[in-house]
């Protein structure tokens, strides 16, 4: 007999599971769907109801509004016209209101040479301004403007610590775009970086990773409450050290002047027309950076310090009985790290004024008071031109000649830069800068100091080559 086989079940079994194979998919994309959608229903009900990224948002727009007016865009003149117009410009940079008579505050590279510079406030009002005085060491300027109706001064945190990890905010005019705000943190303190161009012989830098680029230099950086701790003045890129690092484009990593140095330097040119130096006396070993261990008595590490090689006889630091030996681990309330970090805090006192120092002796602190001297002119032009020579291709010793004078030979001469290319060669003697005879390396510093060397001015050179004398000229850009 034929066995009956019911197929009716079977098929139901197949075309369920088609169905599932077909309609599965689509329902577990449907519910995922159904999820996610869930999901943003309920961020946006949460960030409706948490106004936190408002609330950032508005502080960030109050600092712009406290911060932009008292911005100033700075643009450099070669030449003007009779109704005080600019006709042609060579740099643009930025700067900032310092107080209410007109005082407008950016870096010495950006005004250069110029005497006199166009003034744009953020509300568009041009004005031409004066340079007063800028200091290339410090790389500070002054310039004075006629306030007119009237002008808003920058809030400074004076006096204020800064600390890394802390919020701020860079304004400038990045590329030409006037009147541009980025935000960041302070990535660093108390750093030394090779600034490219720059003749700043007392770096003591804030370090931020705000966005800074060419035409920020001399611009304003500014914590959460809108007051300025520094003001930028270098970039650091991948460039080779012997570049200008300002060149470049940001790479997150930019230096400001801190504001104590801002201060007292700015205080002194619009008090007196001059900046004068605090100078304690004493050398370093040549190799590294001075810093050195900090031991007690029983060898326990106490942190770093600068030792101190030698003490000059008569000046301050002897007078007030520093000796060799001593490691300085205290000026001012300012810990000492670096000997950058001493030169900055004593060059940012003046002269005569009496300052606490903390040394290290023999594993115990001795807390001594020094008067400060003056900075020598001839040490800091030297500190700052020699490195400026190099940068263009040059290096200079001291030789005797006969009768017991002295002499300046180029030594070192590199022809693809700059002072090859201007015609100096290697082992010409320098015999005039500016008109005046040189005789030694303190007399060249200081007479390419005097004639603005390193704030761009071309200087004349003259120079014996064998039997002849050539003129010649020096220029380094700002």
């Amino acid at each position: 007999m034929r066995k009956i086989v019911a197929y009716g079940p079977a098929l139901v079994v197949l075309l369920s599971m088609a169905a599932v194979a077909v309609i599965g998919p689509r329902l577990v994309r449907q519910m995922a769907f159904v999820q996610s959608e869930a999901r943003v229903v309920l961020a946006r009900q949460a960030l409706q109801e948490d106004d936190i990224l408002e609330r950032i948002d508005a502080a960030t727009r109050r600092i712009a509004q406290i911060v932009e007016p008292s911005v100033v865009h700075v643009d450099v003149a070669l030449r003007f016209g009779e109704d005080g117009e600019a006709q042609s410009s060579s740099s643009s940079g930025s700067g900032w209101v310092y107080d209410a008579a007109g005082h407008i505050v950016t870096n010495a590279h950006v005004v250069g040479a110029a005497e006199n510079v166009q003034v744009e406030f953020a509300n568009g009002r041009t004005v031409m301004g004066k340079v007063v005085e800028a200091d290339a060491f410090t790389d500070i300027a002054v310039v004075r403007v006629d306030p007119g109706i009237g002008v808003i001064p920058m809030m400074r945190a004076s006096d204020a610590p800064v600390y890394v990890g802390e919020r701020v905010f860079a304004f400038g005019s990045p590329f030409n775009f006037k009147f541009s705000m980025s935000e960041g943190i302070v990535s660093g303190l108390g750093r030394n970086p090779r600034t490219g161009s720059t003749a700043n012989a007392f770096t003591n830098y804030i370090q931020t990773d705000a966005a800074v680029n060419p035409g920020n230099s001399g611009g304003a950086l500014v914590n959460v409450r809108g007051e300025l701790i520094g003001m930028n003045v270098a970039i650091a890129t991948g460039r080779e050290p012997a570049r200008s690092d300002r060149q470049g484009q940001s790479a997150g990593i930019s230096f400001a002047i801190p504001l104590g140095v801002i201060e007292s330097v700015v205080d002194q040119i619009i008090d007196t027309g001059e900046v004068r130096r605090g100078f304690l006396g004493i050398t370093r070993s040549r190799f590294g950076s001075g810093a050195v261990p900090v031991l007690g008595q029983d060898g326990a590490y106490l942190g770093r310090g600068v030792l101190v090689q030698s003490v000059t006889d008569g000046e301050a630091a002897d007078r007030a009985g520093m000796q060799a030996g001593d490691i300085i681990t205290q000026i001012d309330g300012n810990e000492i790290r670096e000997w950058h970090h001493l030169r900055s805090v004593v060059t940012a006192a003046r002269p005569g004024e009496a300052i606490p120092v903390e040394v290290f002796r023999d594993g115990e602190a001795v807390g001594l008071t020094v008067r400060l001297a003056e900075f020598p002119n001839a040490v800091l032009q030297q500190d700052a031109i020699r490195p400026a020579l190099w940068r263009i291709g040059m290096g200079v010793e001291e030789q005797s000649v006969r009768g017991g004078g002295r002499s300046v030979v180029i030594e070192w001469l590199d022809p693809r830069r700059d002072a090859g290319e201007a015609g100096f060669r290697r082992g010409d003697r320098i015999v005039g800068v500016a008109g005046e005879p040189i005789e030694g390396l303190d007399s060249f510093y200081s007479a390419l100091g005097d004639a603005d060397l390193l704030r761009g001015r071309r200087v004349r050179v003259d120079v014996e080559r064998g039997e002849e004398t050539v003129l010649l000229s020096l220029a380094i850009s700002p």
